[in-house]
């Protein structure tokens, strides 16, 4: 019997996994939960997942809805031919494809909506090859107004989207992420928000059990800002020598432009930080578990996904009071200036104070990130689809 059910293709053809940092934990969160949700095989549309070859390998969470084309993602050229041939002929007359990388094939088979994660590409063009600069602010005005409607991972983002390409505003949705409860569960903390003590003992060998734990989970992206938070913390350790303690900086997350720049401040340094890379999901737990303080100076971010992970472990968050942050983090965090290097120092040194402020925080952080559960954002961007479908 023929599904009678609206047919909804989601485009992860240009997802290359491991490569394109925090879009990729929004997009295949965001559709896992969807397929979670109660009921929706029976009253909900049918879902096909549209990758490029590798991407069950690194999302087996994904595999049941997958369907894989010839060729992997790796190479920029080969995820756009993929996206106007193999993806254009397969969703050939089906009810909606929802592009989620940002921008729309040059070749479609069906009705398109899009997420476009930010506008950095317009704000921060600096950040980007010329070629890709100069393509990027070409195709993400044409895309978003070719689009049936845009989602946006915030409020934030949406704002910009609909006064740059002058879109009307009810065409432009914020469809928000979520916290992955299997991390929080994996991270296990105090209730009060000190670091756990298992984790103190699993990563002994790595940092000890004395030492204060600065955690940043960000790729080496320029935006990133790396530079003043590795300032920062080593100011932070000299104002703490020699009876506050060791302090250590750990940074986490893929390589990205600004890698050689930062390791090269990492190297200068000496042993303050220590990098890690880019972690598997149960080491990322782990350093949330032994975190004393999260630290995120992104000046740029469409959401901010670590932000609110360490607000749901129970973690005290510091972080840059800018673009989509202070949305995200509510008043659960100390916001600071992301160019400021002396007000990081403060800012990290009074969240490390042990005192009632800080479990005021750990309660509210709590409380700010229960607001953004993955069946919440599952139901905001089903929403979002039957708006799309109802056109």
């Amino acid at each position: 019997m023929t599904d009678p059910r609206p047919h909804v293709v989601v485009n992860l053809c240009w997802l290359d996994p491991g490569r394109v940092g925090g879009s990729e934990e929004y997009a295949t969160r965001l559709v896992e939960a969807v397929a979670a949700l109660p009921g929706v095989t029976s009253t909900g549309p049918r879902i096909t997942v549209a990758g490029s070859a590798g991407l069950v390998a690194a999302h087996p969470e994904l595999a049941p809805l997958t369907v894989e084309g010839p060729l992997s993602a790796r190479r920029r050229p080969l995820r756009m031919g993929i996206e106007s041939t193999w993806l254009a002929a397969r969703t050939r007359g089906v009810d909606l494809v929802h592009h989620m990388g940002g921008r729309l094939p040059a070749v479609r088979g069906a009705p398109a909506a899009l997420t476009i994660h930010d506008l950095q590409p317009l704000d921060l063009a600096a950040n980007f090859s010329t070629v890709k600069a100069r393509y990027l602010a070409w195709a993400l005005p044409r895309s978003a107004r070719a689009a049936v409607a845009v989602a946006t991972p915030s409020r934030w983002v949406a704002a910009g989207v609909v006064e740059r390409f002058g879109l009307d505003p009810d065409r432009v949705v914020p469809v928000p992420s979520s916290v992955d409860p299997r991390l929080v569960a994996g991270a296990g903390r105090d209730v009060d928000g000190g670091p756990g003590p298992a984790a103190r003992r699993e990563l002994a060998a790595l940092v000890a059990p004395d030492e204060v734990v600065i955690l940043y989970p960000a790729v080496t992206h320029p935006h990133k800002n790396h530079a003043v938070l590795l300032e920062a913390v080593a100011a932070l350790a000299r104002r703490r020598a020699p009876d506050g303690g060791g302090v250590r900086l750990v940074l986490t997350g893929g390589r990205g432009a600004a890698h050689e720049a930062v390791m090269a401040q990492v190297a200068r340094l000496g042993g303050i930080a220590l990098h890690r890379g880019r972690v598997a999901p149960a080491e990322l737990a782990r350093w949330y578990a032994r975190a004393d303080v999260v630290a995120f100076p992104s000046r740029y971010e469409g959401f901010g996904l670590p932000v609110l992970e360490a607000l749901a472990v129970g973690v005290p968050v510091v972080a840059a009071d800018a673009t989509a942050l202070p949305e995200v983090a509510g008043d659960a965090a100390v916001l600071v200036d992301p160019d400021d290097p002396g007000a990081w120092v403060d800012a990290l040194a009074a969240s490390l104070d042990d005192g009632p402020d800080r479990r005021r925080r750990v309660a509210a952080g709590r409380r700010r990130a229960a607001e953004f559960t993955p069946e919440a954002s599952a139901r905001r961007l089903l929403a979002f689809w039957r708006s799309c479908l109802g056109a």
